[in-house]
């Protein structure tokens, strides 16, 4: 029994689909003009930039019922809220203008609204939990005051880099967010690859066998 020339080929092209997903990568950032210091160099009135990227299936993770609650940000009462850090699989960078961009090694967060759209998502905050580092930055953190707002092991707050510890001593008064949203489509890997091949030369052989038969 033969199989029509459209059902082998409508198979094969399922086929072939099926193993190429679509992704998305998000990198969210949030920048300010400021003074401190990164590791042991010192640097005024440059731009700090804290960016933060993760794909769609992490996002879609943390919309899960058993995640949500650990994803959601526990600063901020709201569905639309978010809460993704290191452990979500957030990849951090910091940037300092005049020296330059480095990994974030901390304990890494972003904040941000998310009502179910990409096209949606605002930026509300960032930052490096273990060190207290947060932007944008509130100025009563910074300096000889900051030991009165918080416990002296917070102090100075500082953000944890792969260049050195990033602390702020003045920052201004506004900052600036972005959201980009990349299309990553998935290239299968070479088991996959071998998979679909033979996959595809069997639908082959079916429509070679239905011409000739």
């Amino acid at each position: 029994m033969h199989l029509p020339v459209r059902v082998v080929l409508l198979a094969g092209v399922i086929l072939a689909n099926s193993f190429f997903a679509h992704a998305d990568l998000i990198t969210l950032s949030i920048s300010e003009q400021g003074s401190g210091t990164l590791g042991s160099q010192a640097f005024t009135n440059q731009p700090v930039t804290f960016t933060g990227s993760f794909t769609t299936e992490q996002l879609a993770a943390c919309s899960l019922p058993d995640a949500f609650e650990a994803c959601t940000d526990p600063y901020y009462a709201g569905d639309t809220n978010y809460f993704i850090d290191s452990l979500d699989g957030l990849v951090t960078r910091i940037s300092v203008g005049g020296l330059g961009t480095f990994d974030g090694t901390g304990f890494d967060f972003f904040a941000f609204l998310y009502s179910g759209s990409l096209n949606d998502i605002v930026v509300q905050g960032a930052g490096d939990s273990g060190g207290r580092f947060g932007m944008p930055t509130n100025p009563i953190y910074l300096g000889p005051s900051c030991y009165d707002w918080l416990p002296s092991q917070y102090c100075p707050n500082q953000a944890f880099t792969s260049g050195g510890a990033v602390i702020l001593t003045s920052v201004g008064d506004s900052y600036s967010t972005d959201v980009v949203i990349t299309d990553t489509s998935a290239v299968p890997e070479p088991e996959t690859l071998a998979l679909l091949t033979t996959g595809l030369l069997g639908a082959a052989g079916i429509l070679r066998r239905r011409l000739l038969g």
